[in-house]
C-alpha cells in the first residue's frame, strides 16, 4: 500500500493525505473507510513472460461473449479441458498447440485419456498449458479473467474483453 500522510489541522482534527488515491476503490462499510487497490492488469505478452511453474490460480473466469460461462476452475488443465469442451473435435486438431491421438493411449507416452472430448493428449507443464488456453481463448473469441499468485507470491492479474 502506498503510504498515507497523516497531518493534523489548528484545531486537532486529523487529515490523510492519500497519494494516488485513484488507483484505489473507496468503500464505507459499518462507518469504516475502506481503500482497496484496483487490479492493475498485465499484458498477454508479459503474462508469457511470467514464471508459472510452481503458480497457482486464484481466480479465473472465462465466458463466451453472450455472456454464458465456460469455466470457474482453478487448475490449469481443468480450464484448458472446459474450453476444449464443447469445440468440435476437428477445430481442436487443427488449432491446438498440444499433441492428440484419437484413440485411449492409457497413458502411454505421456497421453492421458480425457473423457470430456473423447481424446487422448499429451500433457504439458503450467507454462504450456497456460499458452494453450490463452491460444484457445482467442481461436474461440472468449473473455478471460485470471488471477495468478507465482511462487515468489506476486499475484498477477490478466483479463480479455
Amino acid at each position: 500500500m502506498t503510504d498515507v500522510i497523516r497531518n493534523q489541522n489548528d484545531d486537532g482534527t486529523l487529515i490523510f493525505d492519500i497519494p494516488n488515491i485513484q488507483n484505489y476503490t473507496i468503500e464505507i462499510v459499518n462507518g469504516n473507510l475502506i481503500l482497496r487497490p484496483q487490479k492493475q492488469y498485465i499484458t498477454e505478452d508479459e503474462l508469457n513472460r511470467m514464471p508459472i511453474a510452481h503458480s497457482a490460480i486464484l481466480g479465473c473466469l472465462i465466458k463466451k461473449r453472450g455472456g454464458e460461462t465456460i469455466s470457474k476452475k482453478k487448475s490449469y488443465r481443468g480450464v484448458m479441458v472446459d474450453i476444449w469442451t464443447p469445440m468440435p473435435v476437428q477445430q481442436i486438431l487443427q488449432t491446438t498447440t498440444f499433441n492428440f491421438k484419437l484413440t485411449n493411449e492409457n497413458r502411454e507416452k505421456g497421453y492421458q485419456w480425457c473423457d470430456n472430448i473423447r481424446m487422448s493428449f499429451q500433457s504439458k507443464d503450467a507454462t504450456g498449458t497456460l499458452r494453450e488456453i490463452l491460444n484457445m481463448v482467442r481461436v474461440n473469441d472468449l473473455t478471460i479473467e485470471m488471477s495468478i499468485k507465482l511462487k515468489t507470491g506476486r499475484i498477477v492479474h490478466f483479463k480479455r474483453d
